[in-house]
């Protein structure tokens, strides 16, 4: 006589013919995904973008910290043009000019970085805090990001704390 009930063989059997028929299901919709990574790439795009405009106020401020800024600058406009749409139009002439002030984002007016202090150094405090800011976004955004604009995601909050460590442990000051 057979045994009745549930046994871990017969559990066994059901998980695995579940796991099979996951696995072979179609995956999510490409066109939802793509609208969610063109979502997810504009939304991070215009937070690098108003962390541009705070280096931009900054330079425009302390002209004598270009040397120190300006290589971080031209980071964070790689990044904004990194998280162009692949199919759309590329960012804003002042991300790919590093040289060229532009007027600072309307976020970058919330911030409060726009009150820049005459001090250099805390001009570069308030550069590390949206820095720091900016990573946190990434972090963020990357936990719910398609695969592929969830690792650009992760590479950019990391190159952001790195310039947070430059700008509070760096040579900069």
């Amino acid at each position: 006589m057979g045994r009745t009930g549930t046994t871990r063989r017969h559990a066994l059997i059901a998980v695995g013919g579940g796991l099979l028929t996951a696995c072979s299901s179609e995956g999510p919709d490409p066109a939802a995904v793509k609208k969610a990574e063109d979502t997810g790439r504009l939304r991070a795009a215009r937070d690098s973008r108003a962390l541009l405009g705070e280096y931009d106020a900054v330079l425009e401020r302390h002209p004598d910290l270009a040397a120190a800024l300006t290589p971080l600058r031209t980071a964070v406009a790689a990044h904004v043009r990194a998280l162009a749409p692949a199919d759309g139009p590329t960012p804003s002439a002042s991300a790919s000019s590093p040289a060229s002030p532009s007027p600072p984002s309307p976020s970058a007016t919330a911030a409060g970085t726009l009150a820049l202090a005459d001090d250099p150094a805390d001009a570069v405090k308030s550069l590390a805090a949206a820095e720091r800011r900016t990573a946190a976004a990434h972090s963020a955004a990357l936990l719910d990001a398609p695969p592929e604009l969830a690792r650009l995601l992760a590479s950019l909050a990391a190159a952001g704390a790195t310039h947070v460590y430059l700008l509070t442990k760096g040579s900069v000051s």
